[in-house]
């Protein structure tokens, strides 16, 4: 099958089964696609409900598809356990929530195998991405979950082979034993607006790896850029000459945030609720609102977005007992005002005695961005110790305005 064909195929899986915009029941409708997949015989549903006993989002999970889609839940061979399972996914606010759903059903009490799981995670995320595709208004962390979670799980066991040493052309530097996967990136070559992604645990050569890179394409020009100063400052010692490295903030300071900082107004520490609550309307303050603002911003500068919407505002949030609790439409749409209202004021650059008004790092992180810069000639970008929540920012930075390869390592 063909991406024409694959495409074609999901758009049909959408239209016949009722996931589509136009329905108010398009999310229930995915549980209930899901809820088709064929189990296994020797599945026991109450077994695999035992499992779950210690998820935290199985109460709810529970609960919805009993409420909503009672004929899953009460069906002849016990409850469905796919529908569940989609529930929980969907139900989910971190990559924590999918990890613990695979860890309760490795559980030798459960009756899945990982396998059956692993796939019906691989087609919920198709669809979730297809959604988002044809306009249905479904966050897009959920399908970032799944995805990262999926690519955790399948790394975990990974064990590379030493192949071949490969010697430096740099005086001075020592040459090192690459493993086959080290090689085939060193023999990629260079192609404009490409993005290879590189993803391996700490310690076993991602960096190395573009260190031996640069050496052998020692002709091209490279920029190494990462969020963190002491990386950067260690890379500048380790990387050849056609290597400039940099942080992604001293570049956008450079550009961006020594203007505020001319005028008094760069805050140098994080953004915290207690100083945004200092500034939020009259009756619409507290701890609460003020961290769900706090999220909002940082989701908003963690994305490729250019206007702050209402898909910035965090889905769930903890309520004065300390509960996990889905955050109101009304409290949405007033997260979103404080929030754009905040952003409008950090932006100015005259002067101002409100702390929450301040200009922040990753403030003029995102102007930069926002600014779409210009990035000098280089034949290819590595992008090190990537923080997977920026990842969109990043690509929207360096892409598509530069014909550079780009390296993502995670």
């Amino acid at each position: 099958m063909n991406e024409e064909q694959a495409v074609s195929k999901v758009d049909g899986i959408l239209s016949n089964c009722g996931i589509e915009k136009e329905s108010d029941l398009c999310v229930l409708n995915l549980i209930r696609y899901t809820a088709t997949t064929k189990c296994s015989p020797s599945v026991d549903p109450e077994r695999v409900l035992w499992s779950l006993r210690d998820h935290p989002l199985l109460s709810e999970a529970e609960a919805c598809v009993r409420q909503h889609l009672p004929d899953l839940y009460a069906a002849a061979g016990g409850v469905n356990v796919w529908a569940l399972v989609a529930a929980v996914v969907l139900l989910s606010s971190s990559v924590n929530d999918i990890q613990q759903l695979l860890f309760c059903l490795r559980r030798p009490s459960s009756t899945v195998t990982m396998p059956d799981v692993t796939e019906t995670l691989y087609c919920i995320a198709v669809l979730l991405y297809a959604m988002r595709e044809k306009g249905i208004n479904i966050s897009n962390r959920i399908h970032y979950n799944i995805f990262y979670c999926l690519y955790l799980q399948e790394n975990s066991c990974t064990q590379a082979t030493k192949v071949k040493e490969e010697p430096s052309v740099w005086p001075g530097k020592k040459t090192i034993q690459l493993t086959h996967e080290q090689q085939l990136i060193l023999n990629h070559k260079m192609e404009p607006l490409q993005v290879v992604k590189i993803m391996a645990f700490a310690g076993t050569g991602k960096t190395s790896t573009l260190v031996k890179y640069a050496e052998k394409w020692s002709q091209s020009r490279f920029l190494y850029v990462t969020f963190n100063k002491s990386i950067a400052k260690q890379a500048e010692r380790v990387f050849p000459s056609n290597v400039i490295c940099k942080t992604f903030h001293s570049m956008a300071y450079g550009h961006i945030g020594r203007k505020y900082q001319s005028k008094k107004k760069l805050n140098l520490f994080k953004l915290t609720p207690f100083m945004v609550n200092s500034v939020l309307a009259e009756g619409k303050g507290g701890f609460i609102r003020a961290k769900l603002v706090c999220k909002t911003l940082e989701n908003f500068f963690a994305s490729a977005d250019e206007e702050l919407t209402i898909d910035h505002v965090p889905i769930w949030c903890k309520n004065s007992q300390g509960q996990r609790v889905m955050v109101e439409q009304s409290e949405k749409l007033n997260g979103v005002l404080e929030a754009s209202r905040l952003w409008d004021n950090m932006r100015k650059l005259g002067e101002c005695t409100e702390e929450a008004y301040q200009m922040t790092h990753d403030g003029y992180l995102k102007l930069w961005q926002l600014s779409k810069p210009l990035l000098a000639s280089f034949d290819a970008i590595f992008v090190d110790e990537q923080v997977r929540a920026m990842e969109r920012t990043v690509e929207n930075i360096v892409l598509p305005r530069h014909e550079a390869l780009l390296f993502l390592v995670f």
